[in-house]
Order: C-alpha cells, then sequence, then structure tokens
C-alpha cells in the first residue's frame, strides 16, 4: 500500500512521467518509437523467440526504441537518433517492471530502488544495477546517454538499453563511439534527423550474475536517408581493438540469422565519396589520439626517431641512385660493346660469304663478255665478207635472168596484139549489130504507126 501512494503521489507530482511501452504482440512495429527507424520499418531476422518491444519514453515523449531478450536479459538493439553530445545528471538506473510484473498497470517507467519495492519478481527477466556491482563488469547503454542530453540523456539511462561488458571494453567502445557519431557520420550527413543508428549486441553462452548473457560482439549500424541514400556498420569483438568498419551488407552476414536492418537496403553494399571521408575522419582521430597517449617525451623520441629515419631513408635513396647509376653506365657500356661486337662480326660473316658468289660472278662476266665481244667480231666479219659476194652473184646471174626473159617478152608482146586485133573485131561487130537493132525498130514502130496497129512491138 505504501509503494501503492508513493507511485500515486509521483503521479501527481509529475504529470509527465518515464514511459517505456511494451508492445503487445499484434501491435504493428514500435508504435510512437517506429520514428527512429528508416522509414518507419524496424530491422527484420531477429528470431529470438524471448524478445520484446519496448517503446522507450520519457516525459510522454517518444526517445529511442529497444528489442529485448528476457531469456539473456540483455537489448538486442536499440535505435536512436543523435540528439547533442552532453554529459547529464546521473539519477540513478531505471527499470521496466512489465517485463517481470505484466499485471504491474500502467506503462511507466519507474527507478530502480522503487520497483524493488512494488515487485516481487523483479530481476527475473530483466537485469538490475546488482547484478552488476557484484561482478567485474560494468553496464554499457548500446544507445549512447553521452550522445543525449536533458531527457533523451535521463531516458537513455535505462538496464533495459545495457549490456555488461569489461571497463577497458566500456571506456574504449564509448569513446570510439562518440567520435564516430559526432564527428564523422553527422557532418557526412546533410542533417541529423536522416542520420538513422542503431547499435546492437550478439548474446554469447558466457554470462554473469543471474544468467544476464556477456556480448559476443557489439556493433553499430547507420543510415543516412538522403538522395543517395548511403550506410555504415562497424563491429568490435576484441577489448584492445577499435571497430571494425565494413559495409552494412558485410555487417550482416556476421549477425545471426537472415536479418535485414534498413528497409530498401539504404545502399548497403555500395561506396561513396561520404563512407571515404567517414573512415579518413575517423583514422585521423584515432592517429591524433595516438598522438596524445605518447606524451611530450615519447614524440620528441619519436621525432628523433622519424629525423633518423629520414636521413637514413634519404642516404639510402642517393646510395641506391649512385649504384644504379653506375649500374645503368657499365650495363649500357657492356650492351653498347656487345652490340658493336656482334655487328662487327654479322659484317665480316656476311663479307666472307658474299666473297664465293661475287667471285663467280666477276668469271661470269668475263665469260660473258668475251661471247659478246667474239659475236661482235664475228659480226663485222660476216657483213664486210657478204658484200662482194652478193655483188658476183648478182653480176653473175644478170645474163641468166635476161636471156631467159626474152621467150617470155615475146610471148606477152605477141599475146597482147592477137589480143588488140580481138578487141577490135569485137567492136566492129558490136557497132553493127547495134545499128541493125536500132534501124529494124524504127521501122517497125513507124509501119506500125502507118497502118494503125496499136498493138506493141513484141506483138
Amino acid at each position: 500500500m505504501e509503494a501503492a501512494a508513493v507511485l500515486a503521489l509521483c503521479a501527481l507530482a509529475f504529470p509527465h512521467p518515464l514511459h517505456a511501452r511494451v508492445l503487445r504482440a499484434d501491435e504493428d512495429g514500435f508504435a510512437e518509437c517506429s520514428l527512429f527507424f528508416k522509414e518507419q520499418s524496424p530491422p527484420e531476422g531477429f528470431a529470438d523467440p524471448s524478445s520484446v518491444r519496448i517503446c522507450q519514453k520519457y516525459n510522454g515523449e517518444p526517445r529511442f526504441a529497444t528489442l529485448y531478450s528476457t531469456e539473456h536479459k540483455i537489448p538486442l538493439y536499440s535505435a536512436f537518433k543523435y540528439i547533442e553530445a552532453a554529459a547529464g545528471k546521473d539519477e540513478g538506473w531505471l527499470v521496466e517492471p512489465q517485463l517481470d510484473d505484466p499485471e504491474s498497470g500502467g506503462e511507466e517507467m519507474m527507478d530502480e530502488a522503487e520497483a524493488k519495492e512494488s515487485i516481487a519478481d523483479l530481476g527475473s527477466h530483466q537485469s538490475i544495477y546488482e547484478d552488476y556491482a557484484s561482478s567485474d563488469y560494468e553496464p554499457l547503454s548500446l544507445n549512447p546517454d553521452f550522445l543525449n542530453e536533458g531527457d533523451f540523456h535521463r531516458a537513455a539511462h535505462t538496464l533495459t538499453n545495457v549490456v555488461p561488458v569489461t571497463p577497458t571494453f566500456r571506456k574504449g567502445w564509448s569513446t570510439e563511439v562518440e567520435r564516430i557519431v559526432k564527428e564523422a557520420l553527422v557532418p557526412q550527413c546533410e542533417s541529423r534527423d536522416n542520420l538513422y543508428l542503431i547499435a546492437g549486441a550478439v548474446p554469447s553462452d558466457q554470462t554473469i550474475t543471474s544468467n544476464i548473457a556477456i556480448p559476443e560482439f557489439l556493433w553499430l549500424a547507420a543510415c543516412c536517408n538522403v538522395a543517395e541514400a548511403w550506410s555504415m556498420g562497424f563491429i568490435q569483438k576484441n577489448i584492445d581493438t577499435h571497430p571494425e568498419s565494413l559495409t552494412v551488407e558485410e555487417l550482416k552476414k556476421q549477425l545471426p540469422g537472415e536479418v535485414q536492418l534498413f528497409v530498401n537496403s539504404c545502399g548497403d553494399g555500395t561506396e561513396n565519396d561520404h563512407q571515404s571521408q567517414v573512415l579518413g575522419t575517423i583514422s585521423q582521430q584515432r592517429a591524433e589520439e595516438a598522438e596524445e597517449a605518447i606524451g611530450p617525451f615519447f614524440q620528441f623520441i619519436r621525432f628523433l626517431a622519424r629525423v633518423v629515419y629520414g636521413l637514413v631513408k634519404t642516404i639510402f635513396y642517393i646510395v641506391w641512385f649512385i649504384i644504379k647509376q653506375i649500374f645503368n653506365i657499365i650495363a649500357g657500356g657492356i650492351c653498347c660493346l656487345w652490340n658493336g661486337v656482334t655487328s662487327y662480326l654479322l659484317a665480316i660473316s656476311k663479307v666472307l660469304v658474299n666473297i664465293p658468289y661475287d667471285i663467280l660472278r666477276v668469271f661470269g662476266n668475263v665469260f660473258m663478255g668475251c661471247i659478246r665481244t667474239l659475236d661482235h667480231v664475228l659480226s663485222v666479219v660476216g657483213m664486210i665478207a657478204r658484200i662482194p659476194l652478193r655483188f658476183i652473184l648478182d653480176l653473175g646471174s644478170f645474163p641468166y635472168y635476161t636471156i631467159c626473159a626474152i621467150p617470155t617478152v615475146a610471148k606477152e608482146i605477141v599475146t597482147g596484139l592477137f589480143g588488140s586485133f580481138g578487141l577490135l573485131f569485137d567492136s566492129i561487130f558490136g557497132v553493127t549489130g547495134g545499128s541493125y537493132s536500132v534501124t529494124s525498130f524504127a521501122c517497125n514502130r513507124f509501119v506500125q504507126r502507118f497502118s494503125g496497129l496499136t498493138g506493141g512491138y513484141d506483138e
């Protein structure tokens, strides 16, 4: 009764208490807290049957969303947005009474100290701070309280948002996540309202007090939902290492089950300039951190080492350059000498091979010259000897051709005379015959006309 009275007085004194509504199985998404997911679509594929959806609210407003495993007593993931990195006042841890007592009534979260008075079985399905106090592990908020201010900072300080890690791991992860989100991711996204963040833990078989599972590793996924959407993932398994950067597509392969973190992928497997800028910023941050960690004395020692290394490197480059130049000169000389010797031997070999051919060609030319000279001499002798011989032959054959031509000429003369007389007779007979025919024709025509006959000459 006293606890109920205290709760009633708190409700009257604080009209907007901290709400963390555990969603029923028949409700879709994360209700009012769906705004912390890209396109208000929560991740899919987390197959833990004991998981419950919690819409973490404070002063009546949604602050972040959590998928909580009541079996492992740790959150599987928390979805949130970057508000402002600012330290807040820690006023004790908060718990969710509905996880251990569904009949507790209302949708309020309360301080752990108050819950102990009203919830008899507190801690049966969720962790309480005593579990961490009696172990070597510390609670680490998946939605980091150091990335929030005001009401968001207070809302993140709840035990349904924490996982057990070693103090060293907690310090390293918190520092890295703050730098990654605040100095790398936020500047590369056009607006912090477009940046969706999901931090998660994969339970292992190891546990601490009350069977709270120690995470096998932690992961962080970021989606910048702009025109050309891009995303990045980070994962850390070992204490002494920094979070490893990878694509969201690669991150999903390391999570159990077929997980889909962002609806419509958010460019899970692509790379762009924003991701390169994020990685460059992270590398620069770690380099600056290393510079600050080693101290001024060791920085001076490292500076001297760098100077010595630079001098040794320069001397090595100079010596190597000189050796390379000498080698190039020697190699060039040997190459030129080899080319000269091979060219000289090739020329001599060519000349020696051509000597027999040239000798045979000379003898051949001499022989052919002698043949052509003899031919010319014989041609001249033949031309000189042919002139008197032809004259003598023509002179000797003149009487033969002259005497033998007389009968032929006489025959031709007689034939001509007889032909002339024959032609004369043929002319006389022809003229006489023609005159007779004309006279006869004329007489007949006259007789016909005189006698009155009209018949033709032929009739």
